[in-house]
């Protein structure tokens, strides 16, 4: 059985002293105090956590209406460029400026999540959302409305602020509620909620080919925007941003709804717990404001590892040539001939779909470093195959896809099966996990580092996003697809090395993971010691059983 948590004042005196001196080398002592001060709220999970209340479910579903919104809106675009015809300026757009319009979310995004990040520290979690939802509605009448290539390209921009803000936000608020052993599950709703998004927005889409149906599909954007914003009042905030704002008695309110099983002397620990974690993360805040952080991150190696380890992982799902097809599919799909090739899309957005269902219930069963290991070999053959189809396919082209060319229908099926196999394995695990990365951040720097994962995400997303269709046409989609594939390489080496396996430590576990190196031995070490205090725990159970 875990012992008795020691005195406060006896860990939060040392925490603050390495705080006030941070560039001292005591990185170690304060990773060990924090593992100390939350080794029985971890145990805590064996006493009561064993589901997940329906109060927890519905806060994920209303919060992940961002994640709808993130997915239709990123989404919407591959349907709405073939469709758009002449209607901009009375001409057809060219691929440089279908670009344009693809990056321009993006570039919005961007600076949404950096805005999203910061304002979640002074404003809390879930009114950042509802800002977000504001800029949705702004974008997505902008764009309706559109008669000019610009116009839709601010419109575009605007929309991206909303994205920014709900990549950034919705996955730090989830796991900053979620039960240790269902916070994988949890946010993995809101992946849920981004495919589903973009499911709805290529189905939408191949139904709405008919002119002036794109104006349509940015419109219908808006019902689920203020939807959620007339819902954000009833949304509890995060226990942990309650703690911060010295209310107390809210976020034990908040627990008591979210860890409805288990006893009052439970939820005290966990209370408890968080009191100690909040009062060194006040003491940080006080002792470096918002402007040295980024400096602090860069010099104090207990922080660079998870900033970087988040940011890569982030990079490496941005740039591994999923989003391509994303934003693609449809071109891509058209010069390759088929007839419907929104409705092609469709199957690949699908597929998406399934497999991060499939993800949320194998996260915290399986683990997530796990499944990148398990997963991206199979996300390498299905490009590495996929380029083969795309080469065989356009030899009598010149390696280029060519729209109108009745490519022979054997590796279009190829290429589309190899399609499916990658976006399978890619929801899997890599589609998803990077999402979680906020996890990765200790409290004292947890909004910082959602504005830094999601300055990654969309500074690698405008990479792919401008440029996909100018590298197709300059090495042919053989060479782009093949060129991911080789990404792809890169990024398994990377998990194997920097990774860590987070599933199944409480969030104040995690931040002492990185203390001494990426802590891949250390989660390991926690993860048996969660396993057999629980063992013990059975034990001692079964034995009080056999003597009553």
């Amino acid at each position: 059985m875990a012992s008795p948590a020691p005195s406060p004042a006896l860990k939060i005196k040392p925490q603050i002293e390495f705080i006030e001196n941070v560039e001292a080398d005591s990185a170690v002592e304060f990773g060990n105090h924090n593992l100390a001060i939350l080794h029985d709220e971890a145990l805590m999970v064996a006493e009561g956590e064993e589901k997940m209340t329906a109060f927890t479910y519905l806060l994920a579903c209303a919060a992940g209406l961002s994640g709808l919104l993130f997915g239709y809106d990123t989404g919407v675009i591959s349907g709405a460029l073939v469709n758009i015809g002449s209607d901009l300026d009375g001409r057809s757009l060219t691929d440089v400026e279908k670009e344009w319009v693809g990056a321009s979310t993006s570039c919005g995004a961007l600076f949404g999540g950096l805005l999203g990040g910061n304002l979640a520290d002074k404003i809390g979690r879930k009114w950042v959302l509802a800002v977000g939802d504001v800029f949705f509605v702004l974008g997505a009448v902008l764009i309706a409305a559109s008669y000019s290539l610009e116009q839709v390209i601010v419109g575009r921009v605007v929309l991206g602020f909303g994205v920014g803000i709900a990549a950034a936000v919705t996955p730090m608020y989830l796991s900053e509620l979620a039960p240790t052993r269902f916070r994988g599950t949890l946010v993995t709703i809101q992946s849920l909620m981004i495919t589903g998004g973009q499911v709805i927005s290529y189905g939408m889409g191949a139904g709405m080919t008919f002119k002036g149906g794109w104006r349509a599909l940015f419109a219908i954007s808006i019902i689920p925007a203020a939807g959620q914003a007339a819902f954000i009042h009833w949304l509890p905030e995060s226990p942990r941003f309650d703690m911060i704002q010295g209310r107390e008695d809210a976020a034990r309110k908040t627990m008591r709804q979210v860890y409805s099983g288990i006893s009052d002397e439970a939820l005290e620990i966990k209370v408890r717990a968080l009191r100690e974690v909040v009062t060194v993360t006040k003491a940080f805040q006080q002792r470096w404001p918002m402007a040295k952080r980024p400096k602090l991150i860069l010099k104090t190696a207990m922080y660079r590892r998870p900033a970087f380890v988040a940011c890569a992982l982030m990079g490496f799902q941005q740039l591994c040539g999923f989003n391509s097809l994303m934003y693609y599919s449809s071109t891509i799909f058209s010069y390759a001939g088929f007839s419907n090739p929104t409705a092609v899309g469709l199957i690949v957005a699908g597929a998406n779909f399934v497999f991060t269902v499939l993800s949320m219930f194998l996260l915290d069963r399986v683990g997530k470093r796990r499944l990148l290991l398990w997963t991206y070999p199979n996300m390498i053959a299905g490009l590495g195959l996929a380029a083969v189809a795309f080469h065989l396919m356009t030899q009598s082209t010149g390696g280029v896809l060519v729209e109108g060319t009745a490519y022979d229908s054997r590796w279009t099926t190829f290429m589309l099966v190899m399609m499916v196999y990658f976006i399978g394995s890619y929801a899997t695990a890599l589609g998803n996990i990077p999402w979680h990365s906020n996890e990765l951040f200790p409290l004292e720097l947890r909004g910082m580092g959602a504005s830094l994962l999601t300055a990654s995400c969309w500074s690698t997303n405008i990479i792919i996003s401008a440029t996909f269709l100018s590298i197709m046409n300059g090495i042919g989609a053989a060479g782009a697809f093949g060129l991911y594939a080789g990404i792809c390489l890169v990024g398994f080496i990377f998990v194997v090395f920097c990774y860590p396996e987070v599933s199944g430590l409480s969030l104040e576990e995690v931040q002492t993971l990185f203390v001494d190196d990426f802590g891949i031995k250390k989660s390991q070490e926690i993860r048996r010691a969660h396993v057999h205090a629980r063992e013990k725990e059975a034990q001692d159970w079964s034995g009080a059983s056999s003597e009553k």
